[in-house]
């Protein structure tokens, strides 16, 4: 395992692989600046920046017992060391005493120069605690993390041959889960997810632990190594939290599903003291002082009412970049989507500032080694193609389709732009890619905005169709929200004026897939997800026309572009197919409630075969004349 906090077992790890008894060894680490003085930059403002002020550390929790004397005793539990490391200094304590098989949750307290106490999580914990945000380790249990990983059956795949499925655990197994863990229980659906929709790949949403008991969905981490205790937490087994991930991933894996991890590495959340008990990311309290953390302070932009990681510092870097290694090496995930770049890339004068994402990237890249292995930024700007290519980028979430969609459904005209939005590789480098989507986490299901102007959600369930057919016929690697597939139709506020209430539970209904709406809606994205798998052509980077200008309102005189008067979008994609034929597809998406008359343009002569439909043409003189149903499309194939 690479990364020195986790290949130097900080944290709380059990000595020997005994089954049924061991010791266990805490060991927390604090850079120096005068053993390695690339840890941190010094601080003109404050000269004690860095320096913890440490006196004593102790270690406290549900294990004195078995010590002889009383749990959460913080007066009398057992005292860490402190010795030397090549990178400031280690404190440690191993027991002397063998606990028996299961599940402990443990708080550090810390006495500080100036005589005040400080009860701190471990920033390199494992397990996270039941409650108050306590650490946890195992004695016994599973071990997943010595198991070998399992590869992806067939081997991982290009970003752009991959259907991604984003899954919220919590909202995606609300409704059947019932006292089993959440990643537990989503492994009820991998076989859905495979053969019933067709998706190979698994965007998860944050799965690390964020400083509450109560639903979230993960974008405030605190503990980084840790694997969220609402997500693995089963009646009887706390002892397996990570045997829950691990077994997910492995069976993800054996079906051919790449999982993709969502990283949060600019920000933390910003919780606070309560009495002498610290809440939130650990490595901020264990400074008398928490402004001479050096974990923590702006570096790029910042986000308001969270706390930002300050990548100036050394070791704010490689702490990260193990956090990245050790989910990489331990449970074999196939990617990374990092969640709200703009914020750690800085740029001086159009010049990257190598410290924060672009060194991250670099090196998840060579650890890695494998450039297949996607690593894909929210870069929610106009930089985000450039950002793409001059880092190890292999993708960014493109907002433009997604903008193009919600716009039209409320208005009921579609932009001329548009058709820009499907040309998602401008810009990009060959090797890269555009991740695209029709709504995300952060937005609206996209069935509530098709009705959401006249009051009538989901009930305007067709009118998403032109727009599912021309993200999964434009480049790159198109990604589906959980519930989209069948018509889920919750509202979300876009912007909640800081008032905390935009994250909320989202519940799958699963019902929803069965009924007249949800059942119309998923034999849509079912059938072309199973054709964009087939067709290889239609997952290369050409699209024509490649450009389109905001003023053009017709089609073109060859029939192809934007009519925005009817409702009409005509372009042509072709490329090589995976057994290196070339395949050609002429696609017309009608966007109006009226079926439309067009003479579609043919890239050539012969017969073509609509693949939504089966049905076929024989086209002469490169022209077919027929009418679009409202709110429908072809995708003609040759």
């Amino acid at each position: 395992m690479a990364g020195m906090y986790m290949a130097e077992r900080f944290g709380a790890w059990q000595v020997g692989d005994d089954a049924a008894h061991g010791r266990v060894e805490f060991k927390l680490f604090i850079p120096d600046r005068t053993r390695a003085p690339e840890q941190f930059e010094p601080h003109p403002a404050r000269p004690r920046y860095g320096d913890p002020r440490i006196a004593s550390v102790r270690v406290a929790g549900d294990f004195q017992h078995h010590l002889g004397q009383t749990d959460w005793d913080f007066d009398h539990g057992p005292e860490l060391t402190r010795a030397p490391h090549a990178k400031g200094w280690v404190w440690s304590h191993r027991s002397d005493v063998e606990l028996p098989e299961g599940f402990y949750q443990y708080k550090y307290v810390v006495r500080f120069e100036d005589g005040t106490l400080r009860k701190v999580g471990d920033p390199c914990t494992r397990y996270g605690g039941r409650e108050h945000q306590n650490s946890g380790f195992v004695i016994g249990g599973s071990r997943p993390d010595e198991n070998t990983v399992t590869p992806v059956s067939g081997g991982r795949k290009h970003l752009r041959d991959l259907i991604v499925y984003e899954l919220m655990l919590d909202d995606f197994t609300d409704e059947f889960r019932e006292a089993r863990a959440p990643l537990d229980a989503v492994r009820d659906k991998l076989d859905y997810l495979q053969h019933e929709l067709g998706v190979n790949a698994i965007l998860f949403m944050p799965w690390t632990a964020w400083p509450s008991a109560s639903y979230s969905w993960g974008y405030i981490p605190y503990q980084y190594f840790s694997v969220e205790y609402r997500y693995a937490n089963a009646l009887g087994a706390p002892s397996e939290k990570l045997s829950w991930l691990k077994r997910l991933v492995d069976d993800c894996h054996r079906r051919g599903l790449h999982v993709i991890m969502d990283g949060v590495f600019n920000h933390v959340g910003d919780v606070g003291l309560s009495g002498d008990v610290a809440n939130g990311f650990p490595y901020r309290w264990l400074y008398q002082d928490d402004a001479d953390s050096p974990y923590v302070g702006q570096f790029g932009g910042t986000f308001p009412g969270l706390l930002d990681l300050d990548y100036h510092n050394g070791c704010t870097q490689e702490f990260i970049r193990d956090v990245c290694f050790y989910w990489i090496d331990t449970f074999g995930i196939d990617g990374v989507r990092f969640d709200n770049t703009t914020n750690f890339v800085v740029s001086d004068q159009g010049k990257l500032d190598s410290r924060g994402l672009p060194r991250l990237l670099e090196d998840i890249r060579a650890h890695v080694g494998d450039p297949r292995f996607s690593l894909t930024l929210e870069h929610l700007d106009l930089s985000a193609a450039g950002v793409t290519n001059r880092t190890g980028a292999t993708s960014y979430w493109n907002n433009e389709l997604y903008q193009r969609t919600f716009d039209a459904l409320w208005s009921g005209r579609i932009d001329p732009r548009i058709l820009g939005a499907l040309d998602t590789h401008r810009g990009l480098e060959p090797d890269k890619v555009a991740t695209t989507y029709l709504s995300n986490h952060d937005h609206s299901h996209l069935a509530w905005q098709a009705g959401a102007r006249n009051g009538d959600g989901a009930l305007e369930w067709y009118r998403v169709q032109p727009y599912a057919i021309a993200l999964m016929t434009a480049p790159g690697a198109p990604m589906i929200p959980n519930g989209q597939e069948f018509a889920e139709d919750y509202w979300i506020m876009e912007d909640d004026k800081g008032t905390s209430r935009r994250i909320r539970p989202r519940p799958l209904r699963w019902d929803f897939k069965a009924d007249s709406i949800g059942s119309a809606v998923f034999r849509l994205f079912s059938t072309l997800a199973r054709i964009r798998l087939q067709y290889g052509g239609l997952r290369s980077d050409n699209v024509y026309p490649d450009r389109w200008e905001e003023w053009q309102t017709q089609l073109d005189p060859q029939g192809y572009g934007v009519d925005v008067g009817r409702g009409l979008v005509v372009y042509h994609r072709w490329g090589a197919g995976d057994e290196g034929a070339l395949q050609r597809f002429m696609i017309v998406l009608n966007f109006s409630g009226d079926a439309q008359p067009v003479t579609l343009p043919f890239a050539a002569n012969g017969a073509w075969e609509d693949l939504l439909s089966g049905w076929r043409v024989n086209v002469a003189d490169y022209r077919f004349a027929f009418t679009v149903g409202s709110n429908w499309g072809h995708v003609f194939f040759q």
